[in-house]
């Protein structure tokens, strides 16, 4: 189940973001890799955010209540994959938007935000399952 901070980080990152990238000087037409670094940082975001959805599904199942205000005390699966989704892509698409040496900070706190969640769901008591 995701607490209010995901919520809350990516609230600042959706209000950050777009005006630091306003104070970049243009270079929207600059070729910009992603080197392995970007690729392995993004992979474990993305799992995380798996496992984060599959306990909330479990959680779900077992009757308690979503903490995450924008799904609701009881979202359904779909609700719960959708968001997962849309979720990923925003912060893999705001990753790809910013410069190269931004990357790595982005990705590690959108990790870190997962796996605090992912800690705090363990501690209710919904394990990790695949």
């Amino acid at each position: 189940m995701a607490p209010i901070p995901a919520v809350l980080t990516a609230t600042i990152m959706l209000s950050v973001v777009p005006a630091w990238l306003a104070a970049q000087p243009a270079q929207r037409d600059e070729h910009r890799p992603w080197n392995r670094a970007h690729v392995v940082l993004a992979a474990s975001f993305a799992m995380a955010l798996w496992i984060d959805a599959a306990q909330t599904r479990n959680a779900m199942e077992r009757g308690y209540r979503e903490a995450n205000p924008i799904l609701g005390p009881h979202p359904s699966s779909g609700q719960i994959n959708a968001y997962s989704v849309i979720a990923g892509l925003t912060v893999i698409g705001v990753v790809a938007a910013v410069p190269p040496r931004a990357r790595p900070w982005l990705l590690a706190a959108a990790f870190a935000v997962e796996a605090v969640t992912i800690a705090g769901t363990v501690r209710q008591g919904i394990a990790i399952t695949f």
